[in-house]
């Protein structure tokens, strides 16, 4: 009987131990969900704010678009009317060079954007060729019977 009792104590005071631990771990999770509820709320506070950022700073680039796209063209139409006084051969050669550059950096394997940097120039000294006012043909001459 002394021994059963001590097997008992021993039972209960297990089972205590278990049942404190326990309650200890419960109030440590009670607590850090009450402390990610809390920063989750702050957060959510801030999303208007943030929002309202971005509008302010969308609105700011949208007003300087037609601008930005004004100086672009004009530095464009700039860019292509100095080439155009290049005589034709010194332009093919430049569009053959930059060709040959963008092919051999895609044969090379690198990024699809690093070759069409390579092919970028071609196209512009293309259109610089392509663009050129030409002088205008005289009429041919009627052939006489």
């Amino acid at each position: 009987m002394d021994a059963t009792l001590r097997l008992n104590t021993m039972q209960t005071e297990v089972t205590m131990d278990s049942q404190e631990h326990g309650q200890e771990s419960f109030g440590r999770a009670r607590s850090a969900i009450a402390r990610v509820r809390t920063t989750a709320a702050a957060a959510i506070g801030h999303v208007p704010e943030a929002i309202g950022n971005v509008r302010h700073r969308a609105g700011g680039v949208v007003d300087r678009l037609p601008g930005t796209l004004g100086h672009v063209r004009e530095g464009a139409q700039g860019t292509v009317t100095n080439l155009q006084t290049v005589p034709d051969s010194g332009l093919r050669l430049l569009a053959a060079v930059s060709v040959g550059f963008g092919a051999g950096l895609r044969l090379a394997g690198k990024t699809r954007l690093a070759t069409l940097a390579g092919f970028a120039p071609a196209s512009l000294f293309g259109f610089a060729i392509f663009s050129r006012p030409r002088p205008a043909r005289p009429e041919p001459r009627p052939v006489r019977p």
